[in-house]
């Protein structure tokens, strides 16, 4: 059995589908897996996956939704990723092809169509992505994160047969495995921490985020006062001197001690991918969450304040003093803390890798 796995350009079109890549090989020892990317992050995160697969490349072009010269330049890549996408499907005759909403899979999903291979999408935020839409038409199923998404499928795509809504199912989003097991007692080792004041973890997501690392570093003097800080910055700051502190413990990037960071968290102030907060979801954390603007974060982040799973802020109204404030009332709220825990542990479905693996084999096997 050979799998071609799609993603790229960001952590959450690439977590999900090493995910259940991990999960399909244990149920299937002898597949092989290929990751089709577009040289971006998702590079970094397959070099750190226990999961053994080959990485290949397309061209491939993201649309804007506003007016760029670069929508003409991505529109021939786009065209390139398609033909590559046809000697790739050619040359390593997949047996299925699995996504998880990066605009990567548009060419190589197209093409499989013409050569009847069949495919499985993921749409990991609750608001369909482009990428998504323009899938879905060709896709055998269509799986989703957040109950409500499989209503913004389209019915009729206006090129194909009408879309059954039958091949949708909610599954949840697959989340990491590193993530879990950590321990308390071993972050306080690895980032020097005082058992006697609380921790808030700090990221910025894969794509880094400067305006919030430029928040919390003029933040971190009043916050260092209650907390100890555990700051992820993505490697994007504000290019001044790291603030210094005990209390502050600043990095570019955490691999198998995030687990670790997670356990000890009290609070965590992030951004809000659908990797994030399925990992929030998971270890039922209490959160700030700071969306990307003008992004699908908004509507993620709509949602988790709708049921009261985190407090949002977007990031024209954040700024530092704004930023304490808001720590010091929700991190001592005991009854405040519990119910985002509480709210945000039912926010998604479980088990999501095991599910979408199901259904990758039961396409497979017809």
């Amino acid at each position: 059995m050979t799998i071609f796995l799609v993603g790229g350009g960001t952590g959450g079109a690439t977590a999900p589908v090493l995910a259940v890549g991990e999960a399909l090989k244990q149920i299937r020892p002898d597949a092989k897996f290929y990751f089709i990317g577009n040289n971006g992050v998702e590079k970094k995160m397959i070099a750190k996956s226990k999961l053994p697969l080959a990485y290949l490349s397309i061209p491939a072009g993201k649309w804007r939704r506003y007016f760029s010269l670069m929508n003409l330049v991505d529109l021939f890549k786009t065209a390139a990723g398609f033909l590559k996408s046809f000697y790739l499907i050619s040359r390593y005759s997949p047996d299925i092809i699995f996504g998880a909403g990066s605009f990567v899979q548009v060419p190589i999903v197209w093409a499989a169509f013409f050569r009847r291979v069949p495919v499985v999408i993921h749409q990991p935020d609750f608001e369909l992505l482009l990428s998504t839409r323009l899938a879905a038409p060709i896709a055998r199923a269509i799986t989703v994160s957040f109950a409500g998404s499989e209503k913004d499928v389209p019915e009729f795509s206006g090129l194909l047969k009408k879309i059954k809504k039958s091949k949708v199912h909610v599954t949840g989003n697959p989340v990491r495995k590193e993530i879990l097991g950590g321990s308390k007692d071993r972050a306080i080792k690895i980032f020097s921490l005082n058992k006697d004041y609380p921790v808030i973890l700090i990221m910025g997501g894969s794509q880094g985020a400067v305006k919030l690392n430029d928040i919390i570093e003029n933040a971190a003097t009043e916050l260092v006062k209650y907390v100890q800080i555990i700051h992820i910055k993505g490697g994007k700051g504000s290019g001044g001197e790291d603030f210094r502190n005990p209390h502050y413990h600043a990095y570019e990037y955490l691999g198998a001690d995030l687990r670790d960071a997670y356990e000890a968290a009290d609070f965590v102030v992030c951004r809000g991918g659908i990797s994030t907060i399925a990992e929030l979801s998971l270890l039922g954390k209490a959160s700030m969450v700071v969306p990307l603007p003008n992004s699908s974060q908004e509507t993620n982040a709509e949602l988790l304040a709708e049921t009261k799973s985190a407090v949002v802020v977007f990031e024209e109204f954040l700024n530092p003093e704004l930023l304490v404030k808001l720590v010091r009332k929700v991190l001592w709220n005991v009854e405040a803390m519990q119910t985002m825990k509480a709210n945000i542990r039912h926010l998604l479905p479980r088990n999501a890798d095991k599910k979408i693996a199901k259904i990758i084999l039961d396409i497979y096997a017809q």
